[in-house]
């Protein structure tokens, strides 16, 4: 297998040679390292130049949006192979279970790392919108420094030593997923999964714990929030009647009561058709609801918006959702499904991070904590029996 991609070669070559060098078919040392330590500690202006000259490809120097992606998947391609080769432990987690990398979701995610920045509408790329997107990207950074990093090194140990050692993950370990013996497929792409988890807080970037899939579980809204309570950070997965696949990250332990929860480090997101993530606006703090057997409330799960108009709505009735043309919780929104009230086809949710301890604080707590709110599992599903918590009004009044 060819490990690094003919067009990311093709750019690299030109990057090296200059007119003259190649007449003579020389090159000298220095220059043939730059690369190396370019991309390994360089500044972003060498790490500019660098890639502009391997973007450019005509006579005057210039080049566009389609170049960039082209050389971005280019990159991100590589990056997959080499982690194939190199059976690195957290793609081959993922490859046993049947997870891939399709063409198709590869060159979305190079564009969805693109579209972090909206480049003017010029037919050309500047250089100085170039180098703000370069700013934006730490992640395409990352990527292409462990290509270009493993291109030079890969048969001389001493250079091993000089590579600075990466500080966030970008794949993260799969853990707690068992297909043996089960007809489960996976809603996503490894290129999917990476770009949700760059998305997420650095803090929980190194492990996705399975918990939740109506594929193997059934199709039910308290089979799923039995699993998901008392959780830590979770992300959610929806794939809908249309093929849309979309989902949020929500940074709280779920549980009940009739108010919003969560932080300012929520997302929503779209994988497919096109890969686009939502940040928090703060506009609001409508992050996270979870609410059963209310009449004058909403029974479901929401990230965003308000109660009927939603980001991302998930009702008790399992099986139907919403998310809304519009949702000031979320910066440049747009609705995640193709229709505003869908069908839900495939849900999965993991949690994100080490499973929390009973000390982690992963949301709302209390000095107090009574001894009812301990066995989360347990109350919803008398909740969803419809049962009344009798207990709940034997505590003692907070102070005001």
């Amino acid at each position: 297998m060819t490990l690094i991609d003919k067009h990311l070669a093709s750019c690299t070559v030109d990057f090296l040679f200059s007119t003259d060098q190649q007449r003579l078919g020389a090159i000298q040392f220095k220059r043939f390292t730059d690369p190396f330590y370019i991309v390994d500690r360089g500044t972003v202006t060498e790490k500019l130049i660098f890639l502009s000259e391997s973007l450019n490809k005509t006579d005057n120097k210039q080049f566009t949006i389609k170049d960039l992606e082209h050389y971005v998947s280019s990159v991100f391609r590589s990056y997959l192979n080499i982690q194939a080769q190199q059976s690195s432990p957290a793609y081959e987690s993922w490859k046993a279970q049947g997870y891939h990398s399709a063409e198709r979701s590869i060159l979305g995610f190079s564009k969805g790392i693109i579209r972090t920045f909206t480049f003017d509408n010029d037919r050309y790329i500047l250089l100085e919108n170039l180098e703000r997107w370069l700013h934006l990207n730490p992640v395409f950074l990352q990527i292409w420094r462990e290509v270009i990093v493993y291109l030079y090194s890969k048969h001389a140990d001493k250079a091993h030593k000089l590579i600075t050692p990466l500080t966030t993950h970008l794949l993260p370990l799969l853990e707690g997923l068992s297909t043996k013996g089960t007809h489960y497929t996976p809603i996503l792409d490894i290129p999917h999964i990476l770009y949700v988890n760059t998305n997420l807080p650095n803090e929980f970037r190194h492990k996705w714990r399975f918990l939740f899939s109506s594929k193997t579980m059934g199709e039910s809204f308290s089979t799923m929030l039995g699993k998901i309570v008392n959780k830590g950070p979770t992300v959610f997965i929806v794939e809908d009647e249309d093929h849309y696949i979309f989902g949020g990250y929500a940074p709280e332990s779920w549980s009940l009561k009739p108010t919003f929860g969560g932080n300012d480090s929520s997302i929503l997101f779209t994988l497919s058709p096109a890969m686009r993530c939502f940040n928090s606006t703060g506009y609001n703090n409508h992050y996270q609801y979870l609410n059963l057997n209310q009449q004058t409330m909403p029974n479901g799960l929401g990230m965003g918006g308000q109660y009927n108009y939603w980001g991302l709505w998930i009702d008790s009735e399992y099986g139907i959702g919403q998310s809304s043309e519009s949702c000031t919780t979320y910066r440049d929104y747009i609705q995640l499904s193709k229709r505003k009230d869908f069908k839900i086809r495939n849900m999965e949710v993991w949690a994100v991070g080490d499973e929390p301890t009973n000390d982690d604080d992963y949301g709302e707590t209390s000095e107090a904590t009574s001894v009812l709110d301990k066995n989360l599992e347990s109350r919803v599903m008398l909740e969803l029996a419809g049962k009344q918590m009798h207990s709940d009004g034997l505590r003692e009044p907070e102070n005001c």
